[in-house]
């Protein structure tokens, strides 16, 4: 049942604001610069973005016992896979998307819908989930704010 309120989910918010209106907004609007080489870079980014959606929202099915909503979040503090990496990688991921979509249309609305999805994301983590967080799982998300970084992904440890 997790998966399919995942999926359901993960579906509509990610499918409206992640991929189809940024793919709107950049397909009307291809004023901002020539991609040139760069239009090849698209395509993966894209993909890489989608996977690492598609991976975090697994590991939250898994191993937190929860969902990505807000609604049905993870019960259990997931610290494995992506999230041993980064704290929030589906935001990451979510950004590698638009990211794509600047450099296959070289748009200037999806380059701005890029700075306000990063300025959104970063408000909604700072001011709703991370005192969410902060209260579920107490110390134990303490030592993994410090030993995780919230955007740039650490590369080893």
């Amino acid at each position: 049942m997790r998966s399919l309120k995942t999926l359901l989910y993960m579906g509509v918010t990610h499918g409206a604001f992640t991929f189809y209106l940024p793919y709107r907004l950049a397909s009307i609007d291809r004023l901002l610069f020539q991609t040139g080489i760069f239009h090849y870079l698209a395509i993966p980014a894209s993909l890489l973005g989608a996977l690492i959606i598609v991976q975090s929202s697994v590991e939250i099915v898994r191993n937190g016992f929860g969902t990505p909503a807000h609604f049905d979040a993870p019960k259990k503090l997931i610290v494995v896979g992506l999230y041993h990496y980064v704290r929030n990688p589906i935001y990451l991921g979510a950004l590698f998307v638009v990211l794509g979509d600047i450099l296959w249309f070289g748009s200037r609305m999806a380059f701005l819908y890029f700075l306000l999805y990063i300025l959104g994301f970063h408000l909604l983590i700072v001011l709703i989930e991370e005192p969410i967080l902060r209260r579920t799982f107490g110390s134990e998300y303490e030592e993994y704010c410090k030993s995780v970084p919230r955007w740039i992904p650490r590369m080893m440890k």
